[in-house]
């Protein structure tokens, strides 16, 4: 098993952005360029471009920044006409602010990896491409198909009205974690697939171990002010944040009020308690807490800290009764922002290379992302080896099937609108407020600083 970035790590690049880690990089091969058509060309052998990449790959440490230094490297030798400067960008919260600065100094970065809570203003406000557009559909198409084609629900993570302005490139889903030998201690020989099953496994373990039961990464501490999370367990009550037109918040829906209301009641029973997410990773590690929810990126931290006195097993998002889950999705696309028409397909084939299936297999065996193309998993040359000794690559290849967008929210005041959510869901859980009046402020509120 790898070792994978501290927990300190993780949180110092928000739990959106998190991975997990090791040390050692990639260099994919071009094992799948993207044939030229649609809008653009392939840069010819003879033309020297010159492109930058803003990227929070550096954020997440040396392992980051390793795989990120060879996977450039190694693009730049089956490019030798484009020269790839890499711009670490330097707060998680705050790409969109170090991007803007960028614009006003004249130095815009060719190509941005940023986080999906961002898509809306990226697009609006700094200027990223509408790829269908630009590169062409078929261009697109081709970069998202081959043999080893996307997970068709990823693809349509960075869409704005049908429209492709983002390529997915390195993402999390929600996933359950538990110590097996405290589910064991007390009877319990399944995962949980449901919240009352969470529930009733909580009570069983505290009864026979003394341990709690569950820190939820989506609410409270642990979530720091972060909707991503949060809007998985929300769809999955059949709850929304906006409307279908993306136009208006329905924060005060019937399956957000049931969804909270369902986390309330475990709350007051004490099955799940309130700990920042180093509180759970401490608590955790101790064996004094069975199960955390939060970004599948956080395995590896889990599996360090426990050492290797329990066993850690992890399962999907729970679901409301028979009803299936609703995954969403944290982490990153990447954006064209370039205007230049020589440094935008320069910047494609970049795109196209941190894409690849090799590129994919080097992510996630160097750094812990599941791989967005799936099928890669069993095919013996990419991760076929890695998926059969790693536990937790199964439930991310699962929910990225069915997962859905982290919505981003219209205008400047996006991220004030997410913490808008988020308060009022913790104080509903956790201090025991009214969910349907709670949730109904929290949208008139919010609604204000829509543009």
């Amino acid at each position: 098993m790898r070792k994978f970035a501290s927990l300190a790590a993780v949180i110092a690049a928000g739990a959106v952005l998190a991975g997990c880690a090791s040390s050692g990089g990639g260099g994919a091969s071009p094992d799948a360029a993207v044939s030229s058509g649609g809008g653009f060309s392939t840069v010819p052998a003879s033309q020297s471009v010159s492109i930058t990449l803003a990227s929070y790959m550096p954020l997440l440490g040396t392992p980051g920044t390793d795989e990120l230094n060879s996977l450039v490297s190694g693009f730049e030798k089956a490019h030798p006409n484009i020269k790839v400067t890499i711009e670490p960008e330097t707060s998680s919260a705050g790409i969109a602010g170090q991007i803007q600065q960028d614009e006003v100094s004249g130095k815009t970065p060719d190509v941005v990896q940023d986080s999906f809570n961002d898509l809306k203003f990226m697009a609006s406000s700094l200027g990223a491409v509408d790829l269908d557009q630009v590169a062409g559909k078929s261009q697109v198409a081709a970069l998202f198909g081959g043999s080893a084609p996307y997970a068709t629900a990823v693809t349509k993570l960075a869409d704005i009205n049908g429209d492709v302005y983002g390529i997915p490139w390195t993402l999390s889903t929600p996933v359950l974690f538990y110590n097996s030998d405290l589910f064991a201690k007390a009877g319990i020989t399944a995962a949980p697939a449901t919240w009352a099953q969470v529930q009733a496994d909580a009570q069983k373990i505290k009864t026979a171990t003394g341990a709690d039961g569950l820190v939820n990464g989506c609410l409270g501490a642990a979530a720091a002010g972060s909707d991503w999370c949060l809007q998985a367990l929300l769809d999955s009550a059949s709850g929304s944040v906006m409307n279908s037109a993306q136009t208006a918040l329905t924060f005060n829906s019937a399956g957000n009020v049931t969804a909270l209301t369902t986390m309330q009641g475990m709350a007051k029973s004490g099955d799940m308690v309130n700990l920042s997410s180093a509180q759970a990773l401490a608590a955790f590690a101790s064996g004094k807490l069975a199960m955390i929810l939060n970004t599948s990126a956080l395995a590896s931290s889990l599996l360090a800290a426990a050492g290797g006195h329990f066993t850690i097993k992890a399962t999907e998002l729970p679901g409301y009764g028979s009803a299936a889950s609703v995954p969403t999705n944290s982490g990153s696309a990447l954006f064209l922002l370039s205007k230049d028409k020589d440094k935008q397909e320069a910047a494609f084939e970049l795109m196209q290379w941190l894409t690849s299936p090799s590129s994919e297999t080097s992510i996630t065996t160097n750094v812990g992302y599941p791989p967005l193309r799936p099928s890669i998993a069993t095919m013996s040359q990419y991760l076929k080896s890695y998926a059969t000794t790693n536990q937790f690559l199964a439930p991310n290849l699962a929910q990225l099937t069915k997962i859905t967008p982290w919505l981003a929210y219209p205008g400047p005041n996006y991220n004030s609108i997410a913490t808008q959510l988020a308060n009022a869901a913790s104080s509903i859980v956790f201090q025991g407020a009214d969910a349907a009046s709670t949730l109904a402020s929290a949208q008139k509120q919010a609604t204000t600083l829509l543009p």
